[in-house]
């Protein structure tokens, strides 16, 4: 009997401790990050004959988030994806984003996955001045999924990204940055 009341009580105090762990972490959010951005894109030249962009950039983003007292958070923020370039032409995308993010926390360390939308700007320009710009705006699906380490408010994570951002076109980030919680609350 007395193993079944120490186990009850251990019980009781991990669901305890666990609760006011995930409390602390429920909250208001923001962050930055910083990685490579890699752009695969193919368009029609003046000929309408195919020409493929491949090339990778230094890429950033800006997010605030709010995590809710369960497992899921909202988050957004802006992003800009680089400047790739080839002979024939630059390359440029940046835009806001809007996801549900999924977190499983284990402690200090957390792994989560996110889906959205990408409200985006692609711009290209050509080198032959006889051939018009491109400049789209889209809403695109976007998904990504990542892992981090929580020490009191501050955070880093890792995460990768997998941005559409317009017909023939795919973009993926891969980045590393910091999160700082504001005060968690019940």
């Amino acid at each position: 009997m007395k193993t079944s009341v120490k186990f009850s009580a251990i019980a009781i105090l991990v669901v305890l401790f666990g609760r006011m762990e995930a409390n602390a972490q429920d909250g208001l959010y923001f962050g930055g990050s910083i990685g490579p951005s890699f752009i695969n894109k193919k368009i029609a030249d003046i000929d309408m004959d195919d020409v493929k962009i491949d090339g990778k950039d230094m890429a950033y983003k800006i997010y605030a988030g709010y995590k809710l007292p369960a497992f899921l958070a909202l988050e957004g923020g802006y992003r800009n994806l680089g400047r790739v370039s080839d002979a024939l032409s630059e390359h440029n995308s940046s835009g806001w984003d809007l996801n549900a993010k999924a977190n499983l926390s284990l402690g200090p360390v957390q792994f989560f996955g996110k889906a959205g939308a990408f409200f985006n700007n692609v711009k290209v320009t050509f080198q032959d001045p006889l051939h018009p710009e491109i400049n789209e705006n889209n809403t695109k699906f976007m998904f990504g999924f990542g892992a981090g380490l929580n020490i009191e408010r501050l955070g880093l994570r890792a995460e990768w990204e997998s941005l559409d951002i317009s017909k023939g076109s795919n973009v993926s980030m891969l980045t590393a940055g910091i999160t700082y919680r504001l005060a968690g609350g019940n």
